[in-house]
């Protein structure tokens, strides 16, 4: 049964939207503070919006969630530090909360990017077979046709 033709382009794509995600991942993963203008996950939530619009809003209300926690975090961070030793007891249970309520929503980036790599690993992994495939059925016609050469 021979295989489809898959070329250059199938292999092309594969190249680049592996390392888009490769930078959005990394780029989505930074602390607000740590993103500048050029943001790259911009460019992630932008692909994702052509490709899987739904994902890119969850992305994004995930993203959003982490970014008011991380200021939250900052806020409740920054008040236990202004108390005086006598009144930081009273801030505590704001620090821990935000502390739990930022891992919550890191962790909850973390699984969706997991998430998402784990289906662009198993789409890679899918193509990769496609193009093995390909390369097999060439090598079994290459043969073939070196065989005619050699009967003749």
């Amino acid at each position: 049964m021979p295989v489809p033709p898959v070329g250059r382009p199938l292999a092309g794509a594969v190249l680049a939207v592996l390392l888009l995600g490769i930078v959005a991942t990394a780029a989505a993963q930074a602390p607000p503070a740590e993103r500048g203008e050029a943001d790259p996950a911009r460019a992630f939530i932008e692909m994702l919006r052509r490709t899987d619009p739904a994902a890119a809003a969850t992305f994004t209300a995930l993203r959003e969630a982490r970014d008011r926690s991380v200021a939250e975090l900052r806020e409740a961070e920054a008040q236990f530090a202004a108390a005086g030793p006598e009144l930081r007891a009273a801030f505590i249970a704001r620090v821990r909360g935000a502390r739990r309520r930022y891992a919550e929503t890191s962790l909850a980036v973390l699984e969706f990017l997991d998430a998402r790599d784990a289906k662009t690993l198993r789409d890679y992994q899918a193509a990769v077979a496609e193009l093995t495939a390909l390369i097999e059925h060439r090598r079994q016609t290459r043969a073939e046709l070196q065989r005619m050469l050699q009967d003749e």
